[in-house]
């Protein structure tokens, strides 16, 4: 916190000069206003000229004349494209000095309407900007480059595992032509509900050549780092669409790719960091919005949707709710016009609709589906929203885990300096639509975060919490509040950008734009400046490297061929059974061919067998279950009854196993000898216990 508020103080400098830079008293106004360099009044013809051909283009193009191609677009000062429209607009407003050009608002330069878009021309700059962002990546996920197999991210618990298991069963669902919603290959015979898990099935399938090619460890990690620098690139071309500065644009795009909630969730969430299709997804809707191509942008944006939907259904309703916030704050100042807008998305919703269908039937009707499944309070510590993360510069670890649920959960941590550079760019801009907008949604949501009760470093306050009035909705039930803090991510992302942008535009960049404008007061500074207190208020949230441990050794028994001597379509019981604390199991079939056999029980989403089709992690346990956890637990020698003996037989039987395998862990001999009691002495092979119980199936 000390480190914080040092930092904050060079921010409050820089930002409160910014403000005063970007509403200085102009010299011939005695009034405060936003002053914007464009086109000056001697180029006011030109521009005019121009526009007259734009509008001959047009209306030949109206009249079958497709050969003609529209004039193209004029740079700004900063070298930025921007449609010739809105230039002769600016260039007129700045001629007459009136707000109002044939009766309308006339938006500035970098003031234009939200849905106007601008097309990106990608130059080597743009290649360097996005050559950072997947440095940063590499730099995050540092500790995983030539250990991907043998090293797991073990702040995330068992998580890294899990989807790396996800990405197996996917391959395995392609290389066998089985169903991709649904898979044996854990909880066996019952098997995994894909859709009603956290599955990835839309990176899963389209990647399940390269996870046949090499191994699930690799699609994991290619996953995560195209996730990351994939996520911010993708705002970047966003925010540049928006007809934002490379600069500023490239800033808000790192902090939307990389804020500390992204860090935190790729310790074993490529679910929640592949996110590269929500600003695509956003910028579709924004072209809806200018009501033209209805039914091709529809089905496009109806394919996005969908795609998403198999990424991740819970980072898509995040992003609609972000977007709907935002949407009536510009809709309200007739940003957004609802009537062009919703034929386009309801095309989309009817199209994305009629393909989800099924699946999502499946998901919550189909085998192994459940309704709900319970969540502890999980809504974000008022202190969490200005603390730092566990994986920043200089953090403490122990301060972060006071303020947060678990390390993959760090969903807010934006740091004192950040939020400060923020509400100063959000209280200078006010005046803009999409800035309100921008507010609405990071303040909104950020207040959603904060669960059911505010508690400030533990400790309850009294300010009542929005959550309460919405966790008891449909689909919203199953939501952690916390999550609701990374919708203000892409928030704050765009009011870094839109605040350089806007400096950048509102200050000469050369001597010579100087003297253009009469301005010869602060060249090339006001942009930097802002650039400046970007830049220093993202050092409390630069990410470090991502914690990584060696993985369980997987016995040869598996990575060589002496397994298939002991599998003929039945399962495999690990001992113990894997669950939601220890899957190294699953490595072993990710080594044997790519999910070869099936396990007994797992790690997974599936129902509790009451009546009320409620959901929990892991397999309902039956007594051997039971029985090896608890050997293991106290690892010590633990003999059968005879009534045990029998319900652990019937339990093998209910399972089809095969084999049951014991590897070599400290507990070895507490679990060989408990066994023996029950199965007899097993047969070692290479480096494992086997019991051969083939006979048991009858």
């Amino acid at each position: 916190m000390t480190w914080a508020l040092i930092l904050s103080v060079p921010v409050l400098l820089v930002a409160g000069t910014l403000a005063w830079f970007l509403a200085r008293r102009h010299p011939d106004h005695g009034e405060f206003r936003l002053q914007f360099v464009g086109y000056p009044p001697d180029r006011v013809d030109e521009v005019l000229g121009r526009l007259d051909a734009q509008i001959a283009a047009n209306d030949a193009l109206l009249r079958g004349g497709s050969n003609l191609l529209p004039a193209p677009p004029i740079p700004t000062s900063d070298g930025e494209p921007v449609e010739l429209a809105d230039v002769a607009e600016v260039a007129t407003a700045q001629e007459t000095g009136a707000e109002e050009v044939s009766g309308r608002h006339t938006p500035k330069t970098g003031e234009r309407d939200a849905i106007t878009t601008t097309r990106v021309s990608w130059r080597w700059p743009d290649l360097l900007v996005l050559a950072v962002y997947l440095g940063t990546a590499l730099h995050v996920l540092s500790g995983l480059v030539g250990r991907v197999s043998t090293g797991y991210l073990s702040q995330g618990v068992q998580d890294h595992q899990a989807f790396e298991w996800y990405f197996g069963a996917s391959a395995h669902n392609v290389a066998s032509f089985s169903n991709p919603l649904f898979s044996d290959r854990q909880n066996f015979p019952d098997g995994v509900n894909l859709m009603a898990n956290a599955a990835v099935t839309g990176l899963g399938l389209p990647l399940a050549p390269l996870t046949l090619a090499t191994s699930a460890h690799v699609t994991f990690f290619v996953v995560e780092l195209l996730g990351l620098a994939g996520t911010a690139a993708a705002w970047f071309w966003f925010l540049r669409r928006r007809g934002l500065g490379r600069t500023a644009s490239a800033i808000g795009g790192w902090f939307t790719g990389f804020a500390p909630a992204m860090v935190s969730h790729a310790n074993g969430h490529p679910n929640f960091i592949f996110l590269v299709l929500i600003p695509v997804i956003v910028d579709r809707v924004l072209l809806l919005a200018s009501g033209r191509r209805r039914v091709r942008d529809g089905v496009v944006l109806g394919l996005l949707v969908t795609w998403q939907l198999f990424i991740g259904e819970e980072p898509l309703l995040l992003a609609a709710i972000g977007m709907g916030m935002a949407g009536v704050v510009l809709a309200l100042h007739r940003r957004i016009h609802l009537v062009r807008l919703l034929p386009g998305v309801g095309i989309g919703a009817a199209l994305c609709l009629a393909v989800v269908a099924l699946p999502l039937w499946w998901q919550f009707f189909g085998p192994q589906s459940y309704t709900s499944i319970y969540h502890p309070p999980g809504g974000n510590d008022l202190a969490a929203l200005w603390g730092r993360a566990t994986r920043t510069f200089g953090a403490d670890p122990w301060a972060s885990a006071a303020l947060s649920m678990n390390r993959t959960e760090e969903n807010a941590f934006f740091g004192v300096p950040l939020l400060v550079l923020t509400v100063v760019i959000a209280v200078a801009l006010f005046r803009r639509p999409v800035v309100r907008a921008l507010a609405a949604v990071v303040l909104v949501t950020s207040w959603l975060s904060l669960g059911e009760e505010v508690l400030l470093h533990g400790q309850p306050t009294g300010i009542p919490a929005l959550w309460s009035l919405l966790d008891e909705l449909p689909v919203l039930e199953n939501v952690l509040p916390t999550r609701f803090a990374m919708i203000a991510i892409p928030a704050i992302g765009g009011l870094l950008a839109i605040g350089i942008d806007a400096a950048m535009k509102a200050s000469p960049l050369s001597a010579a734009a100087a003297a253009e404008s009469g301005d010869d007061r602060w060249p090339r500074v006001g942009g930097w400046i802002a650039t400046a207190a970007a830049v220093v208020a993202l050092l409390p949230v630069l990410p470090t490297p991502l914690q990584v441990d060696p993985r369980p050794t997987v016995p040869t028994f598996f990575t060589g061929d002496a397994w298939r001597d002991w599998t003929h379509g039945g399962s495999v019981l690990a001992v113990p059974p894997p669950d939601i604390v220890d899957a190294r199991a699953f490595d072993w079939q990710l080594a044997a061919d790519t999910m070869a056999f099936p396990l007994v029980e797992g790690y997974f989403v599936g129902p509790n067998g009451q009546e009320d089709r409620g959901g929990q992690y892991g397999a309902r346990r039956r007594a051997l279950s039971l029985w090896l956890y608890d050997v293991n637990a106290a690892n010590a020698v633990m003999p059968a009854s005879a009534t045990q003996r029998q319900q652990f037989e019937d339990d093998l039987r209910a399972w089809r196993t095969d084999a049951v395998v014991l590897p070599t862990r400290p507990e070895t001999t507490a679990l060989r000898e408990s066994l023996a009691t029950v199965l007899g002495e097993p047969t070692q092979v290479e480096d494992v216990f086997v019991w051969d119980v083939r006979g048991l199936r009858g």
